[in-house]
């Protein structure tokens, strides 16, 4: 059977169930390097000139879920031009949470434990929204706020800005995938890059051709929302 892959997340149910424009400039208090917990991992975040901020819970049920979206989410975009700030409340013990994060989850990426709330209660965060997300320029002003990736609005938002400001930036190339936009007259969407045509053989189709292919019900196409490479299946009768 044939699949199409598209973004499919589960929708939140809480205040910050969208990614909003911050109004005014809000200034975000970035955590110090002696809260970061780097494993074996040397790339520092905090002096990347875009920042994506995320509030995560161990103790929430969710938590599995918030991780394997930020992998993808990290997996589509230039980790040269974009910070991933993971700033982990202390509701467990640091150790055991490390060796969640970098073995059993296989992160290879810096968090920052957040003892005593000092980081979120600084920069006037709610504790009782995990996952709570904001995105940063690179005078660490909030561009955005909303809720977890896992909702699918916010997802669309974060790439979406990003996508836009690294263009700003010159930072061409640094967003891939599909780009998702809401206008007045609906959703538009988009590739970052040109996207490659891949056969099941593995050859790559010039556009044209795959074009022509698709059009004559040769192939069909299987795309994915965070990859530049569209996968042309062979059509069975």
């Amino acid at each position: 059977m044939i699949r199409f892959y598209f973004l499919v997340v589960v929708f939140g149910l809480s205040h910050f169930t969208y990614a909003q424009e911050a109004t005014g400039s809000i200034l975000f208090q970035l955590p110090t390097n002696a809260l970061k917990v780097s494993g074996s991992t040397k790339v520092n975040p905090l002096v990347k000139p875009l920042k994506l901020v995320t509030v995560l819970n161990p103790k929430a049920s969710s938590i599995d879920r918030e991780l394997e979206v930020w992998n993808a989410l990290m997996g589509s975009m230039d980790r040269d031009s974009i910070g991933y700030i993971f700033l982990v409340r202390d509701t467990d013990d640091k150790e055991r949470f490390k060796q969640y994060w970098f073995s059993d989850r296989n992160m290879d990426y810096p968090f920052y434990y957040d003892t005593e709330k000092k980081v979120i209660k600084a920069n006037g965060l709610s504790e009782r929204s995990p996952g709570q997300t904001l995105l940063l320029d690179d005078k660490n002003a909030i561009i955005l706020s909303g809720s977890s990736p896992i909702n699918t609005d916010p997802f669309n938002r974060y790439r979406s800005e990003v996508y836009k400001r690294t263009l700003e930036m010159g930072m061409e190339g640094a967003v891939g995938g599909v780009i998702v936009e809401h206008t007045e007259r609906g959703i538009k969407w988009f590739y970052a890059n040109d996207p490659v045509y891949v056969t099941e053989k593995g050859e790559v189709i010039p556009k044209k051709q795959a074009d022509t292919g698709i059009r004559s019900k040769k192939w069909v196409p299987g795309t994915s929302p965070l990859s530049d490479t569209i996968r042309l299946v062979n059509r069975h009768p």
